[in-house]
């Protein structure tokens, strides 16, 4: 049985990572993202790349380093949003709208993907959260976003960029 109590200790605190790191995720707009792909769910190459574009957003704004930072704040936030929403979707009465495993990692990374005010809205009331799962209103994975190494990241940075290639071949 859980109490008030032991709910209000595993509440998640929005304000555990930094305002920094918030911005950031307004800067991706994982919301693009999510829309992006729901328009147009079958992948193809000559189809636009909604994801890359959300990391060149935030590679566009920040350093290496800073996504760095941010993906150890990711992994931070997640955890205690992971635990927050686990007993909703594993109770039965909900089976019929939560995702399975994986759908549920890239559930609670979409909503934190959506910025802290909605996160924080879904924690205060999780008719949200909810919602969110039977609306299938998430794709995979914002966290993806932050997950890369420096080669990765300059790639991405010189495809939005071609230029950028020569500058750092040539150290100018």
């Amino acid at each position: 049985m859980i109490t008030l109590f032991e709910k209000f200790e595993n509440t998640p605190d929005v304000n555990s990572v930094s305002d920094k790191f918030w911005e950031m995720v307004e800067v991706a707009n994982w919301n693009a993202v999510v829309k992006g792909y729901k328009g147009n769910p079958i992948v193809r190459e000559d189809r636009q790349d909604f994801y890359k574009q959300a990391q060149n957003r935030i590679y566009s704004k920040y350093t290496f380093k800073e996504i760095e930072n941010f993906n150890n704040e990711y992994h931070k936030i997640y955890t205690q949003v992971y635990n927050y929403f686990e007993p909703i979707w594993l109770d039965e009465k909900y089976s019929d709208v939560m995702p399975s495993d994986d759908g549920y990692t890239d559930l609670i990374s979409s909503l934190i993907g959506k910025g802290k005010k909605y996160t924080k809205i879904c924690i205060e009331h999780t008719g949200f959260f909810i919602q969110m799962a039977r609306d299938d209103d998430y794709v995979e994975n914002f966290g993806y976003i932050l997950n890369v190494d420096e080669d990765e990241y300059w790639e991405i940075k010189e495809e939005f960029d071609p230029l950028l290639k020569d500058v750092r071949k040539y150290n100018l």
